[in-house]
């Protein structure tokens, strides 16, 4: 069960660093990572304006997964927790990532949409 927390907690450094890039503009568009849906993919503008809404929640996620993983994967290494916990833990670190995941894609796609038509 471990193995599961250090996964979480490696996406969740993965899910922080994609937001902060998305945060600066610095996630260039592609077919990999970040919020791919038509409409963000449709222009660099569209792309950036979406990362740049949509990025704290990412941010604000992925700390909560990491912070989660550090606290538990001690404990569970010297066997202090039991494994339903740990995977509990686990489990509730995968959904805050996959809520965050669509929640930065939802807020960061309305808020692009009305950015970019205001001007």
């Amino acid at each position: 069960m471990i193995v599961a927390l250090l996964v979480m907690t490696l996406a969740g450094v993965i899910v922080v660093t994609l937001g902060w890039l998305g945060l600066q503009g610095k996630l260039p568009r592609n077919h990999v990572a970040g919020i791919r849906t038509p409409y963000t993919m449709r222009s660099d503008e569209t792309w950036y304006a979406t990362h740049r809404h949509g990025g704290p929640i990412l941010i604000f996620a992925g700390v909560a997964a990491v912070s989660a993983g550090l606290a538990l994967v001690p404990f569970a290494a010297a066997g202090a927790v039991s494994d339903s916990l740990t995977a509990a833990t686990a489990l509730a670190m995968a959904a805050v990532l996959l809520m965050a995941a669509l929640g930065s894609w939802l807020i960061g796609t309305r808020r692009a949409r009305a950015e970019l038509e205001a001007r």
